[in-house]
């Protein structure tokens, strides 16, 4: 057998190394740290850089620090019985400044320090916060989205949302302390054939109960808002199914009206009392017409149901088609900036004249017949948005469907 002995007669040596000084680094991003090596000789920068990169960090962020290099001797056993000398260096790092970024800092540091912050406007008079209250055709009976009272909650959901909104932007300061709700007809539905076919099937509230339902609904805006601490303009123009008709024709006039009917009954419950003082609802805008024009934060804007437009490829085309026909005429319309309108029940938007024409969504639960007929749906909501000389360079601005 083989004398394996032979093979360990010489003794081995672990190397040691003087404590504290066992080569490595030790890094913090923020504070820097130290590396230890054994080397033959004194390293220069290029060592170092080599080391540093050995050792998992990057040469060209991280740096030796000038002057900080220390050296210890230790003689330590060699393989052949013998001592040898052993040279430690050490060194104190640092991340390495990056003279571009600290150029780019002191400029952004310059340049913040320079700029001066600009006093919040808590309340603009070229600013104030649009509603429309269009197309809530409160008795009509269920159909894609339910009957009057699917209609209710929603308009009471989108006035919380509407609440909500104002007063986040008036928290930030690109809000209001005016808020113009506009009705834009077709609060109630009617009852009868008058407007189209299967009419008299297709309410699920008479007509006292539609109007009631709608004043209680107007009022329950105007308190929210006025709670809210804000002034409150409540103009209206009249909708086709306000209209008293007789043989599907209207038969009296155009201010004849329930749309209108609903707002003047509100405006002269709230005559009489001294808490809404800063609530105007404006009858005289359309005491002879279909529109009503007003300035809102310095910038005119004329209110219409849209049942009078006529032919048109599309909501824009109509609306566009009969404003010229306005400002030919001399109308109040003429001198607008913007058109807002309901009658359409989905929204649409064009800015392709030069003026904003508006068609905004309806309330109510939608039509099957609408949507048998042409395929097309009409999603529910409430639009609002800012409106003013400083809501934006196009007059208005923050438009959101709620």
């Amino acid at each position: 057998m083989t004398d394996l002995s032979e093979f360990d007669k010489k003794p081995r040596h672990k190397l040691q190394h003087p404590n504290g000084w066992e080569p490595g680094i030790e890094w913090d991003r923020s504070k820097g740290g130290k590396i230890t090596a054994v080397l033959d000789s004194e390293p220069d920068e290029s060592i170092w850089a080599m080391l540093i990169k050995d050792w998992g960090l990057d040469p060209e962020r991280t740096e030796v620090v000038g002057g900080s290099l220390q050296i210890r001797a230790w003689d330590a056993p060699d393989p052949d019985g013998g001592l040898r000398r052993l040279f430690y260096y050490r060194a104190t790092i640092k991340p390495r400044e990056r003279t571009g970024d600290q150029e780019d800092l002191e400029a952004l540091r310059k340049l913040v320090e320079k700029r001066k912050p600009k006093p919040v406007k808590l309340v603009d008079t070229n600013r104030v916060f649009f509603m429309a209250l269009s197309d809530w055709q409160l008795g009509k009976s269920g159909e894609v989205e339910g009957g009057t009272a699917e209609t209710v909650d929603r308009v009471f959901a989108a006035l919380e949302r509407a609440i909500a909104r104002a007063s986040q932007m008036r928290k930030f300061g690109i809000g209001s302390d005016t808020v113009v709700m506009a009705g834009l007809g077709d609060l109630v539905e009617g009852c009868g054939n008058d407007w189209y076919a299967m009419g008299s099937w297709s309410q699920d509230k008479n007509q006292r109960e539609q109007d009631r339902i709608a004043r209680r609904l107007i009022l329950a805006y105007i308190d929210a808002f006025v709670d809210a601490g804000y002034r409150v303009i409540a103009p209206c123009v009249p909708g086709n199914h306000g209209e008293n008709r007789a043989g599907g024709k209207a038969f009296t006039d155009f201010t004849d009206n329930r749309d209108v009917s609903c707002f003047e009954t509100v405006r002269e419950v709230i005559a009489m009392s001294s808490k809404y003082d800063q609530v105007s609802i404006p009858l005289e805008l359309n005491s002879d017409d279909l529109t009503a024009t007003i300035a809102i934060g310095g910038l005119p804007v004329t209110f219409a149901h849209g049942h009078q437009f006529r032919s048109g490829a599309n909501a824009a085309a109509k609306m566009e088609g009969w404003w010229k026909g306005q400002a030919l005429g001399r109308q109040s319309a003429a001198d607008a900036e913007m058109i807002i309108c309901g009658h359409g029940h989905h929204f649409a938007m064009s800015e392709a004249t030069g003026r904003t024409v508006v068609q905004v969504p309806a309330m109510d639960g939608g039509s099957k017949w609408w949507t048998s007929t042409t395929g097309q749906s009409s999603p529910s909501g409430m639009l609002t948005m800012n409106i003013g000389l400083s809501a934006g360079p196009r007059g208005w601005g923050d438009l959101a469907i709620v």
